[in-house]
């Protein structure tokens, strides 16, 4: 009923216009401004490195006169680094939501407004931007705990068509899957997943217990620099290793483009 393991690999323009229109939902549904208030310096550490240098966090300067951390970060990420203070600020509003002490009502407004300001960054940034398969990935897991799985298929299928190889995409929406006794379906999503990333471990687990064998998936054959492989991390959430400053993270990323957490 959900499955979507058949999407291209491309983004062609029709897609880009389907997309936008999502985006455009997301934002009508969550509140596209989130700004955090009494933030801690807990929930600034357990946030992506390079959160305190975009906007809103008083490290960042601004677009025409950057500090120098917020300089290199735009080096490594684009332009569209000046937009992600909002994707930070969704994340404090998830690690919020998702305290025992935080009421139900109050639970479901921090996980709109989070809905809200990633579709923020995904209308406002550029297409390749190299975050957005994360993004994508990151609102589905909201819109799961929300109790939208139509959306968070949508956003799922959104990942995968922007990075084929990026396994997240396919293992959370294969876990709702086959927690909704959808195996069949599951095990073919997953399939697709390991064709186009073999190593993944979590697809390869999950493909072992809906019974299939990993060892016979035919990797499919590269079409474009977005198929590049990477590790099975639970998310993208790129150069958070305390160990890698920006300069070493910007050549990692030439080599692929995520990390694990």
């Amino acid at each position: 009923m959900f499955s979507d393991a058949n999407r291209s690999s491309h983004l062609p323009d029709r897609l880009h216009l389907r997309l936008a229109c999502v985006v455009g939902l997301w934002a009508l549904t969550g509140l596209a401004s989130g700004q955090v208030k009494n933030m801690t310096a807990a929930e600034l550490a357990a946030a992506p490195r390079y959160c305190p240098y975009t906007q809103a966090y008083g490290r960042s300067g601004s677009p025409d006169a950057p500090s120098a951390e917020a300089k290199r970060w735009v080096a490594i990420l684009g332009p569209t680094f000046w937009h992600l203070h909002h994707y930070c600020w969704g994340k404090m509003h998830l690690q919020r939501a998702m305290r025992s002490t935080t009421s139900e009502q109050e639970r479901k407004h921090l996980l709109s407004t989070a809905v809200g300001d990633y579709g923020y960054v995904i209308k406002n940034g550029s297409r390749d931007f190299i975050l957005l398969p994360e993004i994508y990935v990151g609102i589905g897991e909201i819109e799961l705990l929300l109790a939208h799985p139509q959306e968070a298929n949508r956003a799922f299928a959104a990942a995968r068509a922007l990075k084929p190889d990026y396994g997240p995409a396919y293992s959370h929406w294969a876990e709702f899957l086959m927690h909704s006794g959808q195996k069949a379906e599951a095990k073919q999503l997953v399939k697709t997943g390991l064709e186009y990333n073999p190593d993944a471990k979590t697809l390869r687990e999950q493909y072992r217990l809906l019974g299939g064998n990993p060892s016979e998936i035919v990797p499919r054959v590269k079409e474009s620099k977005l198929t590049e492989p990477i590790d099975d991390g639970e998310s993208l959430m790129l150069f958070e290793e305390p160990e890698h400053e920006p300069e070493q993270a910007a050549a990692g990323a030439s080599r692929r483009s995520a990390t694990k957490q």
